[in-house]
């Protein structure tokens, strides 16, 4: 796929709070969306340069986050690609043999997951390009 473009990292993360602290003042990251509730729990969204990092994390000990984290551990999720056609690039990658999970939580229209039991082992997003326009132009710096 050609016409695929780099969006985002995802981290999942124990503590929001720690994470976003340690982008911000470690790293120097500014944060492009404040702690918000998702399907997964809770994210924030913040960008270092040209990298959008999503950090989500568990909104309860039990919710299907947390013991996410309890098997594969704190830290890389997922990639994100933004996709000008996004269910053109869905039908692609199934034909292909890539195991596509749906949206997980988000609009069918938006998001499309391939599952992370795969040879590289980490989930992939395809956004709507429009979707996602901040990571496809990252923000000047100050």
């Amino acid at each position: 796929m050609t016409d695929i473009a780099f969006a985002k990292v995802n981290f999942r993360v124990r503590d929001l709070d720690a994470a976003v602290a340690y982008a911000t003042d470690v790293l120097g990251a500014e944060v492009i969306r404040p702690r918000t509730p998702n399907a997964f729990g809770e994210i924030a969204i913040v960008q270092l340069g040209g990298l959008v990092m999503e950090i989500i994390a568990p909104d309860g000990p039990d919710s299907p986050l947390a013991q996410l984290i309890d098997r594969r551990g704190e830290g890389l999720d997922s990639l994100g690609f933004t996709v000008p056609d996004l269910p053109e690039a869905v039908n692609r990658t199934g034909d292909a043999g890539g195991r596509m999970i749906g949206s997980q939580g988000g609009s069918e229209t938006d998001i499309a997951w391939l599952h992370p039991k795969n040879p590289l082992g980490l989930s992939l997003e395809y956004l709507r390009r429009d979707f996602w326009s901040e990571a496809v132009t990252p923000r000047s710096s100050k």
